[in-house]
């Protein structure tokens, strides 16, 4: 039987943007909708695991209840998926959306832990300075380049 490659987490991130701001000839700014890939595993469970990640929820047994089926199911579904466990696979998802939205919101670093479901600030602080080593805002500049503010809408 062949072994089927687990998917990353870019491949499988829902972003948290609606639109793209984009400048006319004229120089105004419109906004441009921007379609979210809200089905990029194909299978329900874990689609809706992600949908729940990128509304900032990170209960399994809650989003189990929501499908109808057990926190185990999900955690089994999570390791086929990913190969990684629910709470690595939450962490590197939570990671992923707290720097788009650190890099392209001018969100309060509350506002942006509790959308990328830290709950508090100190806890995304604790948890960027485990893993990236450096506090929120210092991401967000390390990671900012001009024109990046605002650049999509939440």
């Amino acid at each position: 039987m062949e072994q089927v490659k687990p998917l990353t987490i870019d491949e499988m991130y829902i972003s948290p943007f609606t639109a793209q701001r984009v400048y006319d000839e004229d120089g105004n700014i419109k906004w441009i909708p921007l379609e979210r890939n809200l089905h990029p595993t194909g299978e329900r469970h874990v689609d809706a695991l992600l949908q729940a990640f990128a509304e900032g929820h990170s209960d399994p047994k809650w989003i189990a209840q929501r499908l109808g089926c057990s926190r185990e199911d999900i955690w089994g579904f999570v390791r086929a998926v990913t190969g990684m466990s629910v709470r690595e696979f939450r962490h590197a998802y939570g990671f992923r959306l707290a720097d788009d939205l650190l890099r392209y919101t001018s969100l309060t670093v509350g506002e942006v832990a509790r959308r990328s479901g830290f709950y508090s600030a100190s806890l995304l602080c604790q948890q960027f300075m485990k893993y990236y080593h450096q506090l929120p805002l210092a991401r967000r500049k390390a990671l900012r380049a001009p024109k990046d503010e605002d650049r999509y809408r939440v």
